[in-house]
């Protein structure tokens, strides 16, 4: 393959080759020279593939490479085929996946491969590009990176802007052990919350719901009569949408002690959200975060970091300022806390496992058996051993600053053995 500079038509890439031709002499070796395209829209890497398909064919082999006529598309810059991605395919995506691949899109993938022909993107080239990261990022991030392009490169196969896949090792995931609040901190929670907040991180703590699902609840999904909650949509950025996974949808048993603590805090209020503000809007989940779990924790003195196992995660040859962003999630408390130390809660108290995939909402839970509204007895038992564990002996309320949200309206009789200081609290 060479190059030929013209004065007067554009500078082209031009292939040299051999072919067997069958003459009335017989099979002669004949010399081909062919125009493989301008150097406006070819790159070298185009030009040698295009060079290999006319060999493949001249030797009658059906090639794998890309083919004449995607090359056209095979020019398209990285960049320009990643925004007609987002028009035709992101906007499908639910709104917290979008906010993340969007994110590895702009700050990322273009960055790195934005001025690439479509046909330049290759496994080594990807590959390259994954290992530099390694240093900067965990490699759950950096899965999650070669994931967005994984699904932008399907659908760039589908396109036909390339053909064949790309084949890249990634690192291997340190898994890490998230820290979580211990059944006594967490009875200091709801000890030293009221109204909406205490029933909020009561539910949080029993029910194992991500904070997009409790916040997307309203009054009607609580059946007080059953002793359940019903689990079918979840917030995210303000948007309302499909829990994260299909096993999402369900419905959870909770104890008698929370669903006496519900029904005095809604008061037979039948409609809008479970949480709501003044306007009748859902919580914000970022403003949980701020204004109440980490205002709760600096009241109770419940440090919001353990440095000491920040430290044991990093190890000896880094130091905690380097420590990366999950690494620093695994030594934090907050909202997503209260659903590991549910999980662990579960696993000691000796509950089934499919019912705590049940609960958790993570697998092996049809929709369909997630709105029969019927529950096992392991399930009942279940949400009674959760309710007494969180439920009971909470300690006497701390002096200090409290969040309080308007008073309850009614005052209702309680099972016996709920805590008397959550009585008092409402």
């Amino acid at each position: 393959m060479y190059l030929r500079r013209s004065k007067k038509l554009p500078d082209a890439w031009w292939g040299r080759f051999v072919e067997t031709v069958e003459t009335e002499s017989g099979a002669q070796r004949v010399q081909r020279n062919i125009r493989l395209g301008d150097v406006r829209q070819f790159t070298k890497p185009l030009a040698k593939r295009a060079l290999r398909d006319h060999v493949d064919k001249a030797n009658n082999y059906q090639p794998q490479a890309m083919k004449v006529q995607m090359m056209g598309k095979a020019a398209t810059p990285f960049s320009v085929f990643a925004a007609r991605w987002k028009e035709e395919v992101l906007i499908h995506k639910k709104a917290s996946s979008a906010s993340a691949i969007n994110s590895h899109i702009n700050t990322l993938l273009i960055p790195e491969l934005g001025k690439l022909a479509m046909g330049d993107v290759d496994s080594e080239r990807v590959q390259s590009f994954l290992n530099r990261l390694v240093g900067n990022r965990s490699a759950k991030t950096v899965k999650n990176i070669w994931t967005t392009l994984r699904i932008m490169w399907n659908s760039a196969v589908a396109w036909k802007y390339v053909a064949g896949e790309l084949r890249v090792e990634l690192p291997k995931a340190r898994k890490l052990r998230m820290r979580c609040y211990s059944v006594e901190q967490v009875k200091r929670m709801l000890a030293n919350s009221k109204d909406a907040e205490q029933i909020f991180f009561w539910l949080a703590a029993e029910t194992g719901a991500r904070v997009g699902e409790l916040i997307a609840l309203r009054a009607s999904d609580v059946d007080l009569e059953n002793l359940y909650v019903e689990i079918s949509k979840a917030i995210w950025g303000g948007t309302e949408d499909d829990p994260k996974t299909e096993a999402g949808k369900r419905s959870i048993c909770i104890s008698a002690c929370l669903g006496a603590a519900l029904k005095e805090y809604l008061a037979d209020r039948t409609e809008g959200y479970l949480f709501q503000n003044s306007a009748g809007s859902p919580w914000d989940a970022s403003n949980i975060l701020v204004r109440k779990v980490n205002r709760l924790l600096d009241d109770l003195e419940i440090p919001k970091i353990d440095p000491k196992l920040l430290a044991k995660i990093i190890g000896k040859d880094r130091t905690i300022e380097q420590a990366t962003r999950s690494e620093k999630r695994a030594a934090s408390l907050g909202q997503h806390s209260f659903r590991h130390t549910n999980a662990t809660a579960m696993d000691s108290l000796g509950i089934p496992q499919s019912i705590r995939k049940q609960r958790l909402g993570h697998s092996g839970s049809t929709v369909t058996e997630s709105y029969t509204h019927t529950f096992t007895q392991d399930e009942r038992v279940a949400a009674e051993k959760l309710g007494e564990l969180f439920g009971t002996g909470w300690p006497e309320k701390e002096t200090g600053k409290l969040i309080s949200f308007p008073n309850l309206s009614q005052k209702q009789e309680w099972p016996a053995g709920c805590s008397q200081q959550a009585i008092a609290n409402q």
